[in-house]
């Protein structure tokens, strides 16, 4: 897996993609903070970035990826290679690329506007932190579907409609049932329908450390109880690495039964 793991890491490296990314991130980091009339307002810019940003390219390079590298993968496994290895060095290898394109290209920015302190060291650790396991999340999501769809077409489609559903429809939906049964408590439910989503997971945990929860009413006072605690910050993290995990195991145990 070693061998694997730093030959596409190298052939990574050489991607334009992953340069664009990384400078694309750099570019509106230091744009957004430098006319941003206050820090908080450049990290907030950002964070709406992130979250639309983040999934699609995630979900979509993945998938690309594992398509294009479909050839690679056959002659690999006519070698003394097991599937585990070459795929899992194959994913850490793309996980690492784009993870540091997102954390160098925004931390370097941020760090320079001034989020250096003691007390911005959990914001900027939440901000950046979360959008890596974002991308993480959907980069499982993106071989996971990958490797269930054999068409290219049908498996793009597949990925696209997931993260139209996760960044926008799951939002619109819980707002309507939470406006719909208003007279009703819905406080655990609303929590619950939360951690479902890593998007929101995000943009929760961010906003929570910004002090921007008594921009959602009612709601965000109900987030400020329980996301505004260490409690709160741990078990959104931890659905977050669920969100990772969990699509991780269920592609390794489809890739046992998978017919190269």
């Amino acid at each position: 897996m070693r061998a694997v793991f730093l030959f596409c890491l190298k052939d990574l490296f050489r991607s334009r993609f992953i340069g664009a990314y990384f400078l694309f991130h750099l570019a509106a980091g230091y744009g957004l903070m430098q006319f941003a009339p206050t820090s908080s307002a450049g990290l907030g810019a950002l964070l709406s970035l992130v979250l639309f940003l983040a999934p699609l390219c995630a979900i979509v390079f993945g998938t690309l990826y594992f398509y294009q590298s479909r050839g690679f993968q056959e002659l690999m496994l006519a070698q003394p290679v097991s599937r585990k290895a070459l795929l899992a060095g194959q994913g850490l290898a793309l996980s690492l690329a784009l993870s540091l394109a997102f954390g160098l290209g925004l931390g370097i920015p941020t760090v320079a506007a001034g989020f250096n302190t003691g007390a911005d060291v959990l914001l900027l650790a939440v901000f950046l932190g979360g959008g890596i396991l974002l991308h993480l999340s959907f980069l499982a999501l993106a071989f996971l579907i990958a490797l269930t769809v054999e068409d290219r077409l049908r498996g793009f489609s597949t990925s696209l409609v997931l993260w139209l559903m996760l960044v926008f429809l799951y939002d619109g939906g819980l707002l309507y049932i939470l406006t719909y049964f208003s007279d009703y408590p819905l406080d655990r439910f609303t929590i619950g329908a939360i951690l479902l989503n890593p998007v929101d997971l995000e943009r929760i945990l961010v906003l929570m450390q910004l002090d921007a929860s008594v921009l959602l009413g009612y709601t965000g006072a109900v987030f400020r109880r329980f996301f505004g605690t260490a409690l709160g910050i741990f078990t959104a993290l931890g659905a977050m690495i669920l969100w990772v995990v969990l699509p991780t195991a269920l592609f390794f145990h489809r890739l046992e039964k998978k017919d190269f």
